[in-house]
């Protein structure tokens, strides 16, 4: 009978842990050069930030000032611009053309004729103008106890301070005591003297018929028309009433 033989318990091998003291110091070193240099980098950003935002407010200072500067010029210079333009428009005012539409002027010649001039439109050059310019003008010249002399045309000047209406343009001058119809393409009226004469040629009836002349004078409100042909040929009606 065999006996069975003891068996050996298991044997373990002792597991050596060893420290390496140089090892943890070059780890903590390692971790300390890590830190500074995040520190580092973080203080360099926070420079050159700072340095940015000192930069910026550095040409804000600048700017500043410059823009305060300008907005003064610009308003200086938009009051005297406004000034210049205001006195613009004064001066322009008092040299517009002043419009009259259908005007009628009236007046008394040194003879006591009484004349009416009348048209479309008038228009005067200026405030102060002397002159006035008249669209479709006509006139009517009036005599106590005689037929009005009548003159229309395409554009007249009425002159206050000399007195004169001229008429130029498809002229028609007709009535008169002695009732005559004349056509040319100038009238200058002297409404002093109650004349109408034009340096146009003239032709029309009278009352010696059919009248054709160069030039022509028509005084006393029609009592008298001289009418000049070339030369010396020359017409003269004289009606005494």
């Amino acid at each position: 009978m065999t006996s069975a033989s003891p068996v050996a318990p298991d044997t373990l091998d002792p597991v050596m842990v060893t420290y390496d003291p140089v090892g943890a110091l070059k780890e903590r070193s390692v971790s300390a050069n890590e830190d500074a240099q995040g520190q580092k980098q973080r203080l360099l950003k926070q420079a050159q930030a700072w340095r940015s935002r000192s930069r910026r407010i550095k040409l804000l200072r600048l700017v500043f000032p410059g823009l305060i500067v300008a907005t003064l010029i610009a308003i200086v210079g938009w009051v005297i611009v406004q000034s210049i333009l205001n006195s613009l428009n004064v001066y322009q005012a008092s040299q517009a053309d002043i419009r009259m539409t259908n005007p009628r002027f009236f007046g008394q010649t040194t003879g006591g004729d009484r004349y009416i001039i009348s048209g479309l439109e008038a228009i005067r050059r200026g405030n102060s103008a002397p002159v006035i310019s008249v669209n479709a003008p006509s006139m009517e010249l009036k005599s106590d106890n005689s037929k009005p002399t009548l003159l229309k045309g395409l554009k007249g000047v009425y002159n206050e301070p000399d007195k004169t209406f001229t008429v130029e343009g498809d002229v028609v001058l007709n009535g008169g005591p002695n009732d005559f119809s004349f056509r040319t393409q100038e009238a200058i009226v002297d409404l002093n003297t109650s004349t109408v004469r034009g340096n146009k040629p003239i032709e029309g009836f009278g009352p010696t018929g059919h009248i054709k002349g160069e030039s022509y004078i028509i005084s006393d409100n029609g009592r008298h028309i001289a009418i000049k042909g070339k030369g010396s040929t020359q017409v003269r009606v004289t009606i005494n009433n």
